[in-house]
């Protein structure tokens, strides 16, 4: 145990640093903000260790405590709120019937009892639509439900 303390008491500043960059990996690698805290505490309690609290073991694990619980505290809701306030240019991209809405149609074989079928690119859909429409008809598609479309008249 007396080596420990002594190890604890010889330890050079950068040995938070090493601490730090190996949390900071450690958070890449899992992307949950839970190891971040502790990476920044051992960076500032690294460069705290250079002047001020070098040799004083017990205040760089007392602070290195502090800090990384008042991180976790206060900065995670910061952090997940920034991180999932993120917006992509493709908010569609795994939604493959998301991407149909708001295109145009055309009826390919005419709507009887509000269900018939259009022709989007050069595919045929089945389509549900609230009025009965005419074979020819320009629709738009409102919504994609699995296979079915839901289109209304232009």
């Amino acid at each position: 145990m007396s080596e420990f303390i002594t190890f604890l008491a010889e330890m050079p500043f950068w040995y938070w640093w090493v601490l730090a960059v190996g949390l900071l990996i450690l958070e890449i690698a899992t992307g949950t903000t839970y190891v971040l805290w502790p990476a920044i505490a051992g960076f500032i309690v690294g460069i705290a260790d250079i002047w001020i609290l070098d040799g004083l073991w017990q205040i760089q694990l007392f602070l290195f405590a502090a800090i990384t619980f008042a991180l976790t505290m206060f900065g995670t809701p910061y952090a997940k709120r920034w991180l999932h306030s993120v917006k992509t240019d493709h908010e569609h991209l795994n939604k493959r019937g998301a991407q149909k809405v708001g295109k145009h149609a055309v009826v390919s074989v005419a709507f009887t009892g509000g269900k018939g079928k259009v022709k989007y690119g050069d595919t045929q859909w089945i389509a549900e639509s609230d009025a009965d429409l005419s074979e020819g008809t320009t629709v738009e598609i409102t919504d994609v439900r699995g296979t079915t479309m839901v289109v209304k008249a232009i």
